[in-house]
């Protein structure tokens, strides 16, 4: 990693991806898409989402049933971890949740497991 530049974690129906900030990922109901969704209302290619230099970007790519956040639609939004995106319906639609990966916000994660790796005391 370095750079800075935060990973994100995308869930999905259960589904979850760690996104990479090097690359794009288009969700959709494509199965070459990368994150594949089977809902009716969720367009072929639906949405993309990418790390836009600054923060992460989701862009609804022209899809018939939108994107909506808070249930405004949206064309492209800034989103990050806490984000969650509705996908062809405001308020029932696949809900597309961003979270920071599991650690991000822990860095002594290490100094935790050695600890617990100790044998207690008068064992």
């Amino acid at each position: 990693m370095g750079h800075g530049v935060p990973e994100l974690v995308l869930e999905l129906n259960g589904q979850t991806w760690t996104l990479d900030p090097a690359r794009a990922y288009r969700v959709g109901r494509d199965p070459q898409g990368d994150v594949v969704l089977e809902d009716a209302r969720v367009s072929w290619r639906h949405a993309s989402l990418r790390w836009g230099g600054r923060s992460w970007l989701l862009e609804d790519v022209g899809s018939t049933n939108g994107s909506y956040v808070e249930g405004q639609r949206v064309h492209q939004i800034e989103v990050g971890p806490g984000s969650v995106v509705y996908l062809g319906n405001a308020t029932d639609g696949p809900q597309l949740r961003l979270s920071a990966p599991a650690g991000a916000a822990a860095p002594d994660v290490y100094s935790a497991q050695t600890a617990m790796a100790q044998p207690p005391p008068g064992a």
